[in-house]
């Protein structure tokens, strides 16, 4: 099951696991695949320029020499990529300075088939068009996957980026005793991360998006909580209540469960050992 917020995919696996996928914006996976690009035609001119040296030196057959430039053609443009999306873990020379990775669409590494589908594919809609299916694929999808991500089943995810220190949603006063007995323990994971997304930028948003968007959760918070808020309430206010007592509450779970481990441990030390 997947939850898309932007180009944030917040996924949950069959095992239930929570993944917070951030896919790599078009304008990285440009940059990381020039870098693979210049290296790979690096590695075939540099090749083909030792192997005619060669063969001129040592007066070997010229079908010998074109043969291993077919070979080494292969080598660079199916080879490169598979062996090293196998051995660093969907990464390239490319990728690790652009911190992207490259994963199967559940968020799990991708396998040696689905590297050596998406470098064929690449050899069609991006050496042998000079990139525009490529682009034209990234541009139209939503993840910014081209055809051979489409084939194979992969995408391409920002791996690395800075991290931000998450503002703490607090408690409007006039709903904090409401907030208090309502049940709102049940919000969807993808729903509350919308709003924890959506409450700390609502000052540098156009004041009618501002409203739209604060009335679309609030309407799908709303099945969620019960009861409801008192007529008339503020629905930026509601939502600002919601996640901040859904957060008081998670935290003093959280220190229960630490408590109960803590004396638990204490129980475990206190019994005497008997051999």
């Amino acid at each position: 099951m997947t939850s898309t917020s932007r180009d944030r995919e917040v996924l949950i696996t069959g095992d239930a696991v929570l993944l917070d996928l951030r896919t790599a914006s078009f304008a990285m996976r440009m940059l990381s695949m020039a870098i693979d690009g210049a290296l790979q035609l690096a590695l075939l001119v540099g090749g083909s320029i030792a192997l005619v040296w060669t063969a001129e030196a040592s007066g070997a057959d010229m079908g010998f020499v074109n043969a291993a430039i077919v070979l080494l053609s292969v080598v660079t443009f199916v080879g490169y990529p598979v062996v090293c999306e196998t051995l660093l873990r969907g990464r390239s020379v490319g990728r690790l300075v652009t911190g992207t990775r490259v994963v199967r669409d559940d968020g799990g590494p991708v396998h040696v088939r689905q590297s050596l589908l998406r470098a064929v594919m690449a050899m069609f809609e991006i050496w042998s068009t000079s990139g525009a299916i490529a682009l034209a694929s990234s541009v139209i999808d939503r993840r910014s996957r081209r055809i051979g991500d489409l084939l194979a089943g992969t995408m391409v995810i920002q791996e690395r980026m800075r991290t931000l220190e998450p503002d703490r949603v607090m408690m409007p006063p006039p709903l904090r005793e409401w907030a208090e007995h309502a049940d709102v323990g049940r919000l969807p994971v993808g729903l509350l991360h919308d709003i924890r997304t959506f409450l700390p930028r609502v000052e540098q948003i156009h004041h009618e998006s501002r409203r739209v968007l604060a009335r679309d959760l609030v309407q799908r918070t709303l099945p969620h909580v019960a009861p409801g808020p008192p007529p008339g309430t503020d629905p930026e206010m509601f939502l600002a209540a919601v996640v901040a007592e859904r957060s008081r509450r998670d935290e003093r779970r959280l220190r229960r469960a630490q408590q109960r481990q803590q004396e638990l441990a204490a129980d475990v030390r206190a019994v005497p050992f008997s051999a």
